[in-house]
């Protein structure tokens, strides 16, 4: 009984795979919206375990290739959403956690405000402050709303796993349409999916590779997932996304070893993992052989230019020194790269470091940085489950790996997946043992 209900989950993710997709390509376009908010009013009514109804606004996103332009569609996608959340909590959740990590967000949210001193402008301190404020707010709805689940874990793994596959099929269906060559389309970066840009529509990607790690681990039929991580792992190459692939090769290089140490299958997984690496060189040969796509993907790559830094050191430089001339509440927050760089007659949006990005807000954005990561750290680690070795994993490559040369910690994109995740602990530590979060 409880495999089929493991199988039901997974039946319901490929259902909003499929009609994401055809929403995506045209043909549903019109009528994915009030198809999903009838599905998630469904699971609403019946007071459904939250996992039924969080992937309705992740998959929405994914739906719209004109979503991030278009102000009419945002407002209504997000007026709607809301709405479906408040019944969510009035017909079904009781608000009762004020959350381990409340304090730490809260100081990030002060370090928001007190900036403002050396903003350029109200707006620039406002959008700042808003994307601290409302990872605050969807944090405090995860930790009140998530069940005392013991499949928790797998919920979450499989949630993220099947969005990161969702986001390779889009990229593969774009290059597809394109009608030019795949190295032509790598080579200038054109995977335009609409809702996001290319560096971050793959942050589903890098956060679920080691979640499905733990899918393959808890599974006896893990090469299902294997094959599956391998499609969220050709979407990131898709990028060429230079610190991207740099984290999935730290990934595999300490994953591999984890996942035999932790296993209590090491036969099974050793078998599996055997026949996955023996089909994907199978695979890899037919078409390098039949559609040279491996020599095309090298080509593009060295087109790329991957030690060339100069960009990314000069950014890090302007940040050092508005740090310097703004030392204590920052340059005028988050927000602020923006107009700093445009200054300086630069197309880049924000310092593409997640340190120098903190630097904004000041040493108290630094400081505030940490100790939301020291504390997350520490709550996880009170987990008794093989499943915060991933979750550790994951926090640490994705913020000191990735974070080199993308602002992780401040793209909401990738904050919303973290705290979803980190809930899922917090929830469960407090179910299991009540005392150690006091």
């Amino acid at each position: 009984m409880k495999a089929l209900k493991h199988i039901r989950y997974d039946l319901y993710l490929i259902l909003l795979i499929v009609l994401t997709f055809l929403s995506f390509a045209g043909p549903l376009k019109e009528y994915l919206l009030p198809l999903f908010v009838g599905i998630g009013f469904l699971f609403i009514l019946s007071g459904a375990n939250v996992f039924y109804v969080l992937p309705i606004p992740f998959f929405m996103q994914m739906s719209f290739t004109d979503l991030r332009d278009n102000v009419q569609i945002t407002t209504i996608y997000t007026t709607i959403l809301t709405i479906l959340i408040v019944i969510d909590i009035i017909l079904n959740r009781k608000i009762k956690r004020k959350g381990t990590l409340m304090t730490a967000l809260l100081f990030l949210v002060l370090a928001a405000v007190l900036t403002h001193v050396n903003s350029p402008d109200l707006f620039t301190t406002f959008a700042g402050f808003m994307q601290i404020a409302s990872i605050l707010g969807l944090y405090f709805y995860f930790v009140n709303t998530l069940d005392t689940n013991a499949d928790n874990f797998r919920l979450v793994s499989k949630l993220l796993l099947y969005i990161s596959v969702l986001v390779s099929i889009e990229m593969i269906y774009v290059i597809y349409e394109s009608g030019d060559l795949v190295v032509e389309v790598l080579k200038r970066r054109d995977i335009y999916l609409g809702w996001e840009n290319i560096n971050v529509v793959i942050y589903a990607n890098l956060v679920s590779l080691p979640l499905t790690a733990y899918l393959i681990h808890e599974s006896k039929v893990k090469i299902i997932y294997m094959i599956l991580a391998l499609l969220s792992i050709v979407g990131i190459f898709l990028t060429l996304s230079r610190s991207s692939v740099m984290t999935v090769f730290v990934y595999i290089v300490v994953l591999v070893p984890m996942m035999f140490i932790l296993s209590k299958q090491r036969l099974l997984l050793f078998i599996q993992g055997l026949l996955f690496l023996t089909l994907t060189i199978a695979v890899a040969y037919y078409l390098e052989t039949h559609f040279s796509l491996l020599s095309q993907y090298m080509q593009a790559i060295g087109s790329r230019e991957l030690l060339k830094l100069d960009d990314r050191i000069k950014l890090l430089q302007i940040a050092f020194e508005k740090f310097k001339e703004y030392p204590i509440v920052g340059s005028g927050g988050l927000y602020s790269s923006r107009v700093i760089l445009a200054e300086y007659g630069l197309a880049a949006l924000n310092y593409h470091n997640t340190v120098a990005q903190a630097s904004t807000l000041g040493i108290l954005g630094i400081i505030g940085f940490f100790y939301l990561f020291a504390k997350k750290t520490w709550l996880i680690m009170l987990s008794k489950d093989s499943f915060k070795w991933y979750v550790l994993l994951m926090l640490f490559v994705t913020a000191f790996v990735n974070g080199t040369l993308q602002p992780m910690y401040f793209y909401s994109t990738y904050m919303v997946f973290v705290f979803l995740v980190v809930a899922t602990i917090e929830v469960s530590i407090a179910y299991e043992s009540p005392n150690s979060l006091t």
